[in-house]
């Protein structure tokens, strides 16, 4: 199909330079060429503009006016694709409903990293308001999923329309602004010179930063669950349920690291074994968090630790540490890796900094 269209542009282009010898720049010419430069197919787009050329000096004027016309057509196509006229916009909704999720982070944030001092009634208010976060980024990530590929094949083609223009342009236009621009700087000046083509680059922009949101938690999900032997069941699943409410809040999903997972698992099995509850370690060589991360052999900088004992559940140590604000601090703070260590009802995890 593609080659018989560059066929028929050949063509029309022959039939231009015929047409220009004998008549000139015909009325049933310019009809077609001017239906051409506003295609949807750029290859007929551009066989008009050569068609045009093949006519000689004497039409350019009547050129550059054809280029007003399908300059203005483009701008008018962007008009009705930003307003989701012609086709639904699929970013517009998105961008509405993230500038609010991105509002609620910012707030909800903040109650996160206040010391609360335990008080039930605060982590319940703060529960009830991760559950409407939750909500809220599911809807923004539905959106996300949407096929945009009908809206952005015809914003491609108008997009491009306008960047053909523009180019084409310069031909009269010495001092154009546009002349010394690479296509990418060209396209951005295209949609922020545009009314309601600028809207459109932010609204890509934040959708673009949702998917690469939810691809980089799948990402990191499918690489804990692949884990292998050394990560068990209980550890996978505390890890995905803290990198789920860490991607409800903006915030980096952190991958299971296995030397720091050793480390941790040896502090609860000490504790387990030894009868002490404490971050400090009785053990000759493990008594910090960073001398027991040393040892095991990770090849990092911790962030964090916590530790709980009650309870073999993922589930019921997340909601102990999620309650007791200094280790909410640690599960919402900085680090890109997780060590989760079990030993019966005492765990332990810590965040850490690795190159990956």
């Amino acid at each position: 199909m593609k080659t018989i269209l560059m066929q028929l542009a050949a063509g029309m282009v022959m039939v231009a330079a015929a047409t220009a010898q004998d008549e000139g720049a015909s009325a049933e010419f310019k009809r077609r060429a001017n239906q051409w430069m506003v295609s949807t197919d750029a290859a007929k787009r551009k066989a008009a503009y050569r068609s045009w050329l093949q006519l000689g000096k004497e039409a350019l004027p009547e050129y550059r006016k054809a280029l007003e016309t399908a300059e203005k057509f483009h701008s008018k196509q962007l008009d009705e694709l930003s307003r989701g006229r012609s086709t639904v916009n699929p970013y517009a909704a998105h961008h509405d409903l993230s500038k609010q999720l991105d509002e609620e982070r910012e707030r909800v944030m903040g109650l996160i990293k206040t010391d609360w001092k335990k008080d039930g009634a605060k982590i319940a208010m703060l529960r009830e308001e991760m559950g409407k976060m939750e909500k809220l980024w599911t809807r923004v990530n539905r959106l996300a999923a949407a096929d945009t590929k009908r809206f952005d094949t015809a914003l491609d083609a108008t997009i491009g329309g306008m960047m053909e223009v523009a180019r084409e342009m310069e031909r009269f236009e010495q001092d154009s602004d546009t002349r010394d621009m690479d296509d990418e700087d060209l396209r951005a000046f295209v949609l922020k010179n545009h009314v309601e083509g600028s809207f459109l680059l932010p609204q890509r922009e934040r959708f673009d930063v949702t998917r690469k949101a939810a691809a980089e938690l799948a990402a990191v999900e499918k690489a804990n669950a692949d884990c292998g032997r050394w990560a068990s069941g209980p550890m996978k699943a505390f890890a995905t349920i803290l990198n789920k409410e860490r991607c409800i809040m903006g915030m980096i999903p952190l991958r299971l690291e296995e030397k720091l997972s050793d480390a941790t698992r040896g502090h609860s099995e000490d504790m387990a074994r030894l009868g002490f509850f404490a971050h400090e370690s009785p053990v000759e060589g493990k008594k910090s968090p960073w001398d027991r991360a040393k040892l095991a052999g990770f090849e990092g900088s911790g962030a964090g630790e916590n530790i709980f004992m009650g309870s073999t559940s993922p589930d019921a140590a997340y909601s102990a540490w999620f309650g007791s604000d200094g280790h909410r601090f640690i599960m919402f703070g900085g680090g890109n890796v997780l060590g989760v260590g079990i030993a019966g009802n005492h765990w332990t995890m810590m965040t850490g900094n690795k190159s990956l």
